[in-house]
Parts: C-alpha cells; structure tokens; sequence
C-alpha cells in the first residue's frame, strides 16, 4: 500500500470521530437565561400572556400623587402654643415682703406642681387657682391674687417645667419616633419633620400620614418640602406617622446589570429602570424586545409591554411609561448570539479534533 493511502487509513478514525462530535452538537440545544423576541411572541399567540405594543397601550397615568392634605387638617387657626393645659408642670416661687414669712422654710421655692384635669394648680395657702387655658403671665397673676390675702405684696414666679397638655406623636420609620411637645420651634409639621424624618435621600419615596381627630391624611414628604401650603399647624393629640416605602422592580436578561432595582421616585418609568439596570448590554440585547411585565391581581394572564427601543419614539414613550412595585422587566437576546454561542461550541469541539488529526502521521 503506497504512502498516501497508509495516511489516508490513519487519519479516517480521527475524522470520523469528528463527524460524530459535530453531528452530536449539532444536535445540542443551547442553554439560554430568558425567552427571546420569537418565544414570547409565540407565548402571546398562545395566551399565556396578554402581549401589548407599547404604542398600543399610550401613555399610562402614574400613580395619583397624594399632594394634599384633607381641608381640616390645612385650615389655618389662631392657636397658642404657651397657654397651660391638663398635665402641664410647673415650678413655682413665691418672694414675700415683711415678716413673718408664710414660705420662709421652703425660701420661696414651693417645687412642681401639675395642672390637674380641671385646668387648677393648687398652690399651699391659696388652694386650687384656675390657669388652665392661661398663658405663664396670665397664671402668675392669678396665683398672686389669691395669695394676696395670706402673703404681703406676694411675688410669683411661674416655670413651666414640663409639656404635657398639647403632644404629638411620631411613628413609623422616623429617625426619632416618640412624644414631642408643641412648644416654639416645634408648631409646625416641617420644624416636627426636620427633628424625625429619616435621611432625606429619597423624600419622594416617603409618606407622611397625619392623624387627627379620627381622620388621616397622606402626602409624600417631598410634597410637604416643597409646598409651603402643606406646612401645616400641628395640633395636640396629632399621630405623625412616617413610612419609608420599600419598592422595587426585578430586571432580567440582557442588561447592564440584573436583580432588583430599587424604585427611586414617585414617577418612574420604563426608562428609569433600564438606565438603573445600566443600559442595555450591547452584546447581547436586542432592542427590539424589551418587556415590561405586569402580574395581575386576579390571577389572569400577565400583561406583557413590548418596547422597540430601535425606534425613538419608543424611546420616548418609555420615558413617560409607568412602572410599579413588583413588575419586572425583561431584555431579551439578539438572535445572532445564538449563532456567536454555536460558532463557540464548534470552536471547543473541535480543539480536540485537530489535537487527534495532527498526532496521526
């Protein structure tokens, strides 16, 4: 047998081997992260899901924001913060002329005394004296009257020493919750926010519920920033309660960066969520089959947006497209990665051929 054909005998083992290692990848489906342009298309065909052009669904309204107050709570009244109420505490002093001295032992000072339910302090010597609803130089006089006719030229000093007739509450995710009184510095809700509120990060993404008198009202704490209108008088007995809303979007496929993607502000879109997702992946995307998916409440078949973020109109529909808590957003890949991923799968398959062609003489 010549030299040519004794090659051709020895190399027909490695080549057949190669025909087999092809034929088997050939046959291979390759694995993929997420269905693309062409599967949910068919998905829609199918109903499993409720497929929608973009441009056929317009523009969506974002959530109503919630920028005002109910009428009761912003109607603006005269109210005085440094008039004594029920629970009020107070640190009296009584100076006297001439001897004796009815207070000598105590050298004047006669402690705390509280404001009992009836809006009386009662003071040693005097008894019950009405100061409720009395400002601290209304209620000396009153208490300097009644002494009159057991002190000579009584001297009052009235202290308040704690605040318990006009308080409101803070709860909820406030950096500082608790009871505050209503006192100067502290009259108005933005002066109770400023000492509370979380970090102001994100204040779209922070209600602000104001309770009082069995009604509540919610505005997000941007609104109340920035409108002074939304400044409102505080009240006693008001629940301040502050919620920091946790929200978030799930982003799937050929983007920039995938997981959950935090929602940032009341108004985000479609847009919003690629750009914090980091763009679409150019090597894989394609533009054309960007989905939002929308689950339902009811259990029927998702809604499906479909953007074709070739088109710049899209673009800027998706700009104005709402997203909400829960949605997700796929980017699908471009059909010419299947052929890159079998051109790879042919590349490694056949690095051992050409290993077994070559040690054959």
């Amino acid at each position: 047998m010549d030299s040519y054909h004794l090659g051709s005998t020895r190399r027909a083992p490695a080549i057949a081997a190669a025909c087999l290692m092809l034929s088997a990848t050939a046959g291979c489906t390759l694995p993929r992260a997420q269905a693309d342009f062409h599967e949910v298309r068919s998905a829609g065909e199918e109903g499993y899901i409720r497929l929608m052009p973009a441009e056929q669904a317009g523009v969506l309204p974002f959530a109503a924001p919630n920028d005002r107050f109910a009428a009761e709570l912003e109607t603006r009244g005269w109210y005085d913060a440094d008039r004594l109420g029920p629970g009020d505490r107070v640190q009296m002093y009584v100076y006297e002329s001439g001897t004796p001295a009815v207070f000598q032992a105590q050298n004047g000072n006669l402690g705390e005394a509280t404001v009992d339910e009836n809006g009386a302090l009662f003071v040693p010597y005097a008894g019950a004296v009405r100061v409720g609803g009395m400002t601290l130089p209304q209620a000396r006089q009153a208490v300097a009257g009644r002494l009159r006719t057991v002190v000579r030229e009584p001297q009052v000093d009235l202290r308040l020493a704690e605040i318990r007739s006009r308080l409101v509450s803070v709860q909820g995710n406030a950096a500082k919750p608790g009871t505050y009184p209503i006192e100067r510095g502290r009259l108005r809700l933005v002066e109770l926010l400023g000492e509370t509120a979380p970090d102001l990060e994100m204040p779209e993404m922070v209600d602000v519920t104001v309770r009082r008198g069995g009604q509540a009202s919610t505005v997000r704490l941007s609104e109340v920033m920035r409108d002074p209108a939304l400044d409102i008088e505080l009240r006693p007995g008001d629940t301040i309660v502050i919620d920091q809303l946790d929200e978030n979007i799930t982003v799937l496929g050929a983007a920039g960066v995938q997981g959950l993607v935090p929602i940032t502000q009341r108004d985000f879109s479609v847009l919003d969520a690629i750009a914090d997702s980091r763009g679409l992946n150019d090597d894989l995307a394609d533009p054309r089959a960007v989905y939002l998916i929308r689950p339902q409440a009811d259990g029927s078949a998702p809604i499906v947006y479909q953007f074709d973020m070739r088109r710049p109109e899209i673009v800027a529909l998706a700009s104005r497209f709402p997203v909400l808590n829960n949605d997700a957003v796929l980017i699908s890949n471009a059909s010419y990665t299947k052929l890159r991923k079998v051109l790879e799968a042919f590349s490694m398959t056949l690095s051992p051929v050409r290993a077994a062609v070559e040690i054959v003489p």
